[in-house]
């Protein structure tokens, strides 16, 4: 029953989140984090922790998505900011920029699938995009400047309110 009614609901088991879960201080820690590849399950178990939007490709090595900006200037101002987070992960994207669209690929080469550093990566750039929208942006060469212990600190507390939520569903399905 337990096993029914968790995955009736979205709820994961605690192994599943284990198995995704990172803490994350700085961006500098992340080149020295040891990654394995994840599978589909763990995949979309995390999107659904962080409520992103991304896509896989169909043999579940790549993260995709596409971001379409108001005008240039938003579409270089993102791509740079994401690349200054991205050089401290060491950790890059794949992308293809034209007009105000920008369309991402993201893999880990070590593990040669989708880790969970290609999460964070598409966490923070879905944090940065957020933030592009909503500054006005006068030059190609500004940079959002997105603060990493709030973003952090949200993708760390999205991964306690998740463990949180569980153990509230535990205890009730104890009570039944």
């Amino acid at each position: 029953m337990y096993r029914y009614v968790s995955s009736e609901l979205g709820f994961r088991t605690p192994a599943l989140i284990n198995s995704i879960k990172i803490f994350v201080r700085d961006f500098s820690d992340i080149p020295s984090i040891s990654v394995s590849r994840l599978n589909t399950e763990e995949i979309n178990q995390a999107l659904e922790i962080h409520s992103l939007q991304w896509q896989q490709s169909t043999d579940s090595t790549k993260l995709i998505k596409e971001f379409k900006f108001s005008n240039f200037k938003q579409t270089f101002v993102f791509m740079g900011s994401v690349s200054q987070v991205a050089d401290q992960m060491q950790h890059f994207p794949k992308w293809v920029q034209k007009g105000n669209k920008v369309t991402v690929e993201m893999t880990t080469q070590d593990c040669r699938g989708i880790s969970v550093k290609d999460i964070l990566l598409a966490y923070t750039m879905e944090s940065i995009a957020n933030h592009v929208e909503n500054q006005t942006v006068e030059n190609v060469c500004d940079t959002i400047k997105v603060s990493t212990n709030q973003l952090l600190n949200n993708w760390n507390s999205n991964f306690t309110k998740t463990e949180d939520v569980f153990q509230g569903f535990q205890k009730n399905i104890v009570q039944l």
